[in-house]
Order: C-alpha cells, then structure tokens, then sequence
C-alpha cells in the first residue's frame, strides 16, 4: 500500500501504540491497515451488513438436556424431512454416524419433540464437542447447555481414531 501512497503524520500514546501493534499482529494486520480500515468506515458509513439465508434459520434447543430421550445405541432411521438421501439409516454406536445423524438433527429439526426423540443426552455430550455445527447452532445449545464440551477441531475423521485401539 505504502507506494504511491503519501505518508501521514499522526501522534499516538505509546502504550496505546503499542496495544494497537500488538493486537494488530496477532490478528494478522497492521496497525496502518486497520486505520485505514477506521477512516473508510468513517468517511462513507459502515459497510452494510451481510445477509444470508443461514441468518434466517431457527435452532430448537430443549429446556433441559434430560428431555433428551434418544436410543443410547442400536440404528436410528430419520425421517425423508432430515435426511432425504438414498441411507437414511445412521449406528448411535458407532461415533462418526451418530455426530453426523445428530448434526443434521439439531441443523434441520421442526420440532423440540423430535430432537427429544433422536438424540441422546449422554451421547450428545460425549461427541459434543467434535460435532461440525453451524455456529449459531452451536451458540444456541451452548447458551442453553453450558455444561456442554467446548468445541475442539477433530484433527482426524472419528471413525478413523478406533482402527488402533
């Protein structure tokens, strides 16, 4: 940015100076692009906020994790509604079929009831915290349910962290 561009003179604090820097550096900026960033906002408005057909979605959360009354293990059929694919059939036992089985639940279900009757309390947070969840989704249940798991990145596929065992 800096050729062609003339340089500016501005005095800032020390210590707030170097906050900014700080700050700036671990979130992967600089203190003169961020600045940058505040006099466009300043001079034309807040970029308008993005929109998108995500925002508009509704997650169910129950009112107590014990309403969870799901099969602890066995297979779980769901209904043409939450998973319109050719296998609709997902094994509570085995970890990689029950996140996915509960992740299109908790994204996709109309009702409490029927989150009631598909997922597991125990099993919900046991994969709770590798689940791929959408992060209002998440936000959600965790508001509800802070005694949830935090998030953590699988750094394998579960089903692949059993073959050693």
């Amino acid at each position: 940015m800096s050729a062609g561009t003339t340089r500016r003179t501005v005095r800032v604090e020390d210590p707030l100076w170097e906050a900014a820097h700080g700050k700036a550096t671990r979130e992967g900026t600089t203190v003169s692009e961020r600045v940058r960033a505040s006099l466009r906002e300043y001079v034309h408005g807040a970029a308008p906020e993005r929109r998108t057909i995500a925002d508009s979605l509704v997650y169910l959360v129950p009112d107590k994790l014990e309403d969870l009354q799901g099969p602890a293990f066995g297979t779980v059929e769901l209904p043409i509604h939450l998973d319109w694919g050719p296998e609709r059939h997902y094994n509570i036992d085995d970890d990689a079929s029950c996140s996915a089985l509960y992740q299109l639940t908790l994204q996709n279900s109309g009702s409490v009831e029927e989150i009631c009757r598909i997922v597991n309390a125990e099993r919900l947070a046991k994969l709770w915290s590798t689940m791929l969840l959408p992060t209002r989704c998440r936000g959600a249940w965790e508001a509800v349910f802070p005694e949830l798991p935090a998030y953590t990145e699988a750094k394998e596929h579960p089903s692949w962290t059993n073959l050693s065992e």
